[in-house]
């Protein structure tokens, strides 16, 4: 099927120095926050593509990046050989907390709903929940999530902040529900059939859907990118995305999670209408690996970053 949607170059943001891995938008979409292997956070001007700051302290690789639902602070979570969740304040482009424990890689951060928590999962198989309480400089840890065999990728907390979704390397998701006083269950969806380890995943907005992104190997020894779709409930795959080249490696819904935005190795991103898996755009433009994908929280533009340094931004209509 001809791609649908209309989308055109709106920047090329350069500065970074290495590898850009992770990009998050502020939750009014006007300022964008990219990560990476340079050990540097940059914030961005969305309408101009001026960078507004750099935000500095991380001693690793940056990761994971989230806005609070205010806007007010950003978390980022680092590399192993320094493995910490920092908290800035977006205003004034300085550090507010450092929040020490996790032993590996934090590949990802997310807050609940009412800006009260903040989790973070990633390579020591361990989910951290972190009380912010309104005020970054006073957060404290709640408890940590243990019971995973891999390491994790994903987090995400329900609308009402009731649950907490996690997802592992191998697809698993696990499920903790939150009581007066501590969270509890983990109950644990395994989907069925064969274990595919993955490079990328994202939940849909209402935890429903989990995107899973790799590479299967064909009898030629190529690789083609490969997406599944799964219902979080049942591990049941809906539906599968086919046509990148290469390993996946980035995915993410937009907001409401009616299209995903996949990137791969072969350079390219692609953006899907979820419900019929049909292919809406195709864009070109990077040159390497696209480590990062992320939507306007209006959908009405899309970030996409990688091995060439450079973010660009595209308008969607």
């Amino acid at each position: 099927m001809k791609p649908t949607l209309v989308t055109s170059a709106r920047h090329v943001l350069r500065g970074h120095t290495s590898w850009v891995y992770t990009l998050a938008f502020s939750p009014d979409g006007q300022t964008l926050a990219s990560g990476g292997w340079d050990e540097w956070i940059r914030l961005w001007d969305v309408k101009t593509g001026r960078q507004l700051a750099v935000l500095e302290g991380h001693k690793s690789e940056v990761y994971s990046l989230a806005f609070s639902p205010d806007g007010k602070t950003l978390a980022s979570g680092s590399a192993n050989n320094n493995s910490v969740v920092r908290l800035w304040d977006v205003n004034t482009a300085t550090e507010k907390n450092e929040l020490t424990g996790h032993g590996n890689v934090v590949h990802a951060v997310a807050w609940s709903p009412d800006g009260r928590w903040l989790a973070s999962g990633g390579y020591d198989r361990a989910v951290r929940i972190w009380d912010i309480d309104g005020d970054p400089t006073t957060a404290r840890l709640q408890t940590t999530l243990s019971g995973y065999k891999h390491k994790l990728y994903s987090v995400r907390f329900s609308a009402d902040a009731a649950k907490l979704y996690t997802v592992q390397a191998d697809k698993a998701v696990k499920i903790w529900e939150q009581s007066s006083a501590s969270w509890q269950n983990g109950q644990a969806t395994d989907p069925p059939g064969e274990t595919a380890w993955v490079h990328a995943t994202a939940l849909s907005p209402d935890s429903r859907l989990l995107a899973a992104g790799y590479g299967k190997h064909q009898p030629d020894r190529t690789v083609i990118g490969h997406v599944e779709i799964r219902d979080v409930a049942s591990g049941r795959m809906v539906g599968e995305l086919l046509g990148h080249e290469n390993w996946i490696h980035s995915l993410a819904f937009n907001s409401d999670g009616s299209q995903l935005a996949t990137g791969g190795w072969d350079g390219q991103v692609r953006i899907w209408n979820v419900a019929t898996g049909d292919e809406l755009a195709r864009i070109s433009g990077h040159e390497g690996a696209v480590l990062a994908v992320s939507f306007s929280p209006d959908g009405g533009r899309l970030a996409s970053t990688g091995y060439d340094q450079t973010i660009r931004t595209w308008v969607l209509s």
